[in-house]
């Protein structure tokens, strides 16, 4: 199975940190009296949310997330409608990866203040990470009803894609290009979508064009290594898989392609060099291959995805 790479602009970094307090039940709908245990067992306390604060930033610049997630949650204990302290328990928690407790806590902040814009359009971003494509949309169109933004725009084009909405998913990415102009994020949105259209030639001008911009993009890379392959350009596309890919690892995925092809002794090349790379490792290979021989066996041109 190939997998074609969509910008998502909204992603953010994903952080650990280590803490010997086990923060797991410490959370928005978390009891008080948990809480206040968690902390009272690594022998800490909190008078105040200034307090709280200042510790939770502290454990984050020493790394201790767990820590500084507790000491949010007893601010937030202490003041349920302090708004600053539910945007950095958002913030944390999209940090350490924990989007649905970001969505929690962001919510909250969205009911309260439900004309701010920023807010409005960070929830709707969270909530296509976290493929709640209905109400990203809904949330989304809101804020692009208001104001011009590039990223809702960008959000609105990815849901129109994956819903499989192709030209409107052109159009809404080409709308964030004309608010923010030459990002390569961008750029490889509307090659996407020209690619997913079957646009072939003017979706490699634009993979093209975002790696004039940064040719170490690795989502366009990947992208503009898939549609060489589609185009039958087998040389090409591997040695741009390379650049993001192990040797096996391109070597399947172009020969995937060719099989999809139907060019049944070029992908068959390509399986048996991922095998020879990685006999061990690469599976999908060996996988393939057994697929390829059905296939030529039943003389069909096509193959279902894995």
């Amino acid at each position: 199975m190939i997998i074609l790479v969509l910008g998502v602009v909204c992603v953010q970094p994903f952080l650990t940190g280590c803490s010997t307090v086990n923060a797991d039940k410490a959370e928005v709908n978390g009891e008080p009296n948990s809480t206040e245990m968690l902390l009272k067992s690594a022998g800490l306390s909190v008078d105040s949310v200034d307090e709280a604060l200042s510790k939770a930033a502290k454990a984050t610049q020493e790394g201790q997330m767990d820590l500084a997630q507790l000491f949010y949650v007893k601010a937030y204990e202490l003041e349920p409608k302090n708004m600053l302290v539910l945007q950095k328990m958002t913030d944390l928690y999209v940090q350490l990866g924990k989007n649905e407790l970001a969505e929690v806590s962001l919510k909250i902040i969205v009911d309260q203040q439900p004309k701010n814009l920023k807010v409005l359009e960070q929830y709707g971003l969270l909530l296509l990470k976290n493929r709640k494509y209905a109400l990203a949309k809904a949330t989304l169109e809101q804020v692009v009803a208001r104001q011009k933004s590039w990223s809702a725009y960008n959000g609105l084009g990815i849901i129109a894609n994956v819903q499989g909405e192709y030209p409107k998913a052109e159009a809404l990415f080409r709308k964030a290009d004309a608010i923010l102009p030459n990002s390569p994020e961008l750029l490889n949105n509307i090659g996407f979508s020209l690619y997913s259209a079957y646009r072939f030639p003017e979706a490699l001008a634009y993979y093209n064009k975002a790696l004039q911009i940064n040719p170490n993009f690795k989502k366009a890379i990947y992208n503009y290594a898939l549609l060489q392959a589609r185009l039958g350009k087998y040389d090409i596309a591997y040695d741009a898989f390379v650049k993001v890919a192990s040797e096996e690892e391109a070597n399947n995925n172009v020969g995937y392609i060719a099989m999809e092809r139907g060019d049944y002794k070029k992908a068959s090349n390509y399986f048996q060099e991922a095998i020879r790379l990685s006999p061990e490792y690469y599976k999908k290979a060996n996988d393939n291959l057994k697929r390829l021989a059905i296939l030529e066996k039943r003389g069909h041109e096509s193959v279902p995805s894995n």
